[in-house]
């Protein structure tokens, strides 16, 4: 590639960056660095490109490589600073911003993040508590809202010592908070076969107005639409739908096209108002979803569990209560996240299955028409594994 040409391939990948071409510009600085892997500059575009992908493993290397120039300005190492944060790595993320720093003062957002990192980065070196806290904020009456934030980054980059400490911490302070009770208990107890019902109502409850958010632009959450498509390739049409564990109703939109009366069934109030705001249900009804499947007489030729069996440990009750509610021959579609054997508590409090342990489970009731394993969801700097099944009940 000549002089000209990598040129122009860079301000093409710089002209697709900016136009929000996320692919387009990955692969023009990728071509720039092939032919020259000293470029600075292509080697900044692409760590940018993969951090806006939210790839933030992957953008640390070429925002390194930028760093390493002699020419290499201070907003560069600030980006670097936060795909090191953003990746777990918070003494890293110090070191940086304090480089950065040295060019001049840093940022409001980024001096926050440096911050914010100091702080974790000294609960993870065995710093008091109090004094770990004060590296964020000087005011003490922030303290719980700072450490109830480190025990749930530590939590997500499953940095678990420092999460004890931390989550021992916040117990003595919050002893009536149900929500972190039980996440503090997954961490030292892997017993635990299921969230309970006042943890999952609580956690919804206050998760309610920033759910959709989150959990779809943030953590670019597909399972719902997945989850259609599958269902799509086995029949057309339902006269009757239950959506296990419905939240805000996000299965609302892409199960529409089946025709089905639609039921819903949450624990959480808070989700259920909100999933009432879609006007998609012929019913809502705040249950256990286990409680209300034994308690059922109705039949229903399509039950939907999207991203709720990952509140469930042991999963034979379900499948024991859900069996005489699928009509024969009606589906069952539904996600899980994948264990390597069994089931298993994570540290997010959610449960692992491995698919030997579901197809077990399932085989009595059920034949499995579809499995795919794929990406549920963005987890801390990663993604979340998961399984898609689709199963029709037996006669």
């Amino acid at each position: 590639m000549s002089q000209q040409t990598v040129a122009e391939t860079f301000n093409s990948a710089v002209q697709a960056s900016g136009e929000g071409r996320g692919e387009d510009a990955e692969a023009g600085f990728r071509a720039v660095l092939a032919a020259d892997p000293n470029h600075a500059e292509a080697q900044f575009g692409l760590g940018l490109t993969l951090m806006g992908a939210r790839r933030f493993n992957e953008s640390v290397e070429p925002l390194r490589n930028a760093t390493a120039s002699p020419a290499a300005e201070a907003v560069w190492l600030v980006c670097l600073g936060q795909a090191l944060y953003l990746t777990g790595d918070f003494s890293g993320a110090v070191e940086v911003f304090d480089r950065a720093a040295c060019q001049g003062p840093l940022p409001a957002n980024a001096d926050q993040v440096r911050a914010r990192a100091a702080a974790l980065a000294a609960i993870i070196n065995g710093v008091l508590i109090e004094d770990a806290l004060s590296l964020y904020s000087a005011d003490p009456e922030e303290e719980l809202s700072v450490a109830r934030e480190a025990f749930a980054v530590f939590s997500a980059f499953e940095q678990l010592d420092a999460a004890r400490t931390i989550g021992a911490w916040l117990a003595e302070r919050s002893p009536d908070d149900v929500v972190h009770a039980y996440a503090m208990r997954v961490l030292t107890d892997a017993s635990v076969s299921r969230a309970p019902a006042d943890y999952v109502a609580a956690k919804f409850d206050g998760f309610a107005d920033q759910f959709d958010h989150q959990l779809v632009t943030l953590l670019d959450y597909q399972a719902p639409s997945l989850l259609a498509g599958m269902v799509a390739r086995h029949a057309t049409a339902f006269s009757e739908i239950l959506d296990l564990g419905c939240g805000t109703g996000l299965s609302a939109e892409p199960f529409a096209g089946f025709g089905a009366r639609l039921t819903g069934v949450d624990l959480s109030g808070g989700m259920l108002a909100k999933a009432a705001e879609r006007n998609a249900y012929a019913r809502l009804i705040q249950a256990d979803i286990v409680d209300f499947l034994r308690d059922r007489a109705e039949t229903f030729d399509l039950v939907l569990a999207a991203d709720v069996l990952i509140y469930l440990g042991d999963l034979a009750p379900l499948f024991e209560a859900l069996s005489p509610v699928v009509r024969p021959g009606g589906l069952f579609a539904f996600s899980v996240e994948v264990a390597a054997d069994g089931w298993s508590v994570l540290p997010s409090g959610r449960f692992a299955h491995a698919d030997a342990y579901v197809r077990d489970l399932a085989t009595p009731a059920f034949e499995v028409l579809e499995h795919e394993i794929t990406d549920l969801r963005r987890e801390g700097a990663g993604v979340a594994r998961g399984g898609l099944y689709v199963m029709r009940r037996k006669a």
